[in-house]
């Protein structure tokens, strides 16, 4: 019998995707540095191809880590669902969102949700789609990124998009062996970091500028997700764009800057969406509650 990848390793692949970096990795799985690589090689030698490209600070996934990022995710997040036990005395909600969304906004405001709705459990299940049973499995509700039509469901407008460039204070005054940001065209010197889907929203920005700048062949770094783009952003890769939304704490503890004050209004947003049944009304009422309090604009 063909012997799969335990659990533990695969989460280990999700969360070095996530942070783009052993170290980080290993500090969120409570692991060494060295257990991390060796989970890392583990799986790179069951699939039989390189799922990272390693440099001095940070590691990229390759396509075919980008390729099997969204599988993992699905099967562990199944793998969750078939062993969860309710807890006693309250309902579960299980809702998915992305990876960059969850790590970004959710988690660090967990504890003032739980803090709100005492009698709810919420299970979170990060992935980048819908499955195609929602509304017939465990899922209860998503939170997706769009301009608020989902044929079939139900969507709750929670937060606009904002995007703003972002990056290191040191890169942004030209502390990074590269040229200070001072005004717009300077990112032609510079790096533009995104997320697979990303590059729309740099050509809306860049635009908005001007159509120079716009039409400007520009170095990029491609990552699998906007987390990815901002860590690397962080470490002075270059420079992200990004939602005001997701970088709340970046900005205030000052790991990324501001370097230019424009900030785009892209008319997308996130919405909070489920199957428009009563059943489910009634359920998300307390998330639903929550959310729009934390992002009342």
């Amino acid at each position: 019998m063909e012997r799969y990848p335990p659990f533990n390793v695969l989460q280990t692949l999700l969360v070095v995707a996530r942070c783009g970096n052993f170290t980080a990795a290993a500090q969120q799985l409570f692991l060494s540095q060295s257990a991390v690589s060796r989970h890392i090689q583990q799986i790179e030698e069951y699939f039989g191809c390189a799922l990272f490209v390693r440099h001095t600070r940070m590691v990229v996934p390759t396509v075919e880590c980008q390729r099997l990022v969204p599988i993992v995710e699905e099967l562990l997040a199944t793998a969750r669902r078939s062993m969860h036990i309710p807890s006693m005395g309250g309902q579960t909600v299980t809702l998915r969102v992305t990876p960059t969304l969850a790590a970004r906004w959710l988690l660090p405001r967990l504890p003032d949700f739980y803090a709100e709705a005492p009698g709810t459990q919420l299970n979170i299940d990060t992935a980048w789609f819908l499955p195609t049973n929602f509304g017939e499995g465990t899922l209860d509700a998503a939170i997706l990124f769009g301009t608020g039509r989902w044929d079939g469901l139900e969507a709750t407008p929670l937060m606009r998009e904002r995007l703003t460039p972002v990056c290191s204070p040191q890169m942004a005054e030209g502390l990074s062996g590269m040229p200070p940001l001072v005004e717009p065209a300077d990112l032609k010197q510079h790096t533009l970091l995104h997320s697979s889907f990303g590059r729309r929203g740099w050509m809306l920005w860049l635009q908005k500028e001007s159509g120079e700048l716009a039409a400007h062949t520009y170095r990029e770094q491609v990552f699998d997700t906007l987390d990815l783009a901002f860590n690397a952003a962080v470490r002075g890769l270059g420079v992200a764009l990004g939602d005001l939304n997701l970088l709340q704490e970046s900005l205030a503890s000052g790991a990324l800057v501001r370097p230019f004050q424009r900030v785009l209004e892209t008319g997308a947003g996130y919405y909070l969406v489920h199957p428009p049944r009563n059943e489910y009304r009634e359920k998300l009422k307390p998330l639903l509650v929550w959310l729009q309090a934390q992002t009342h604009d």
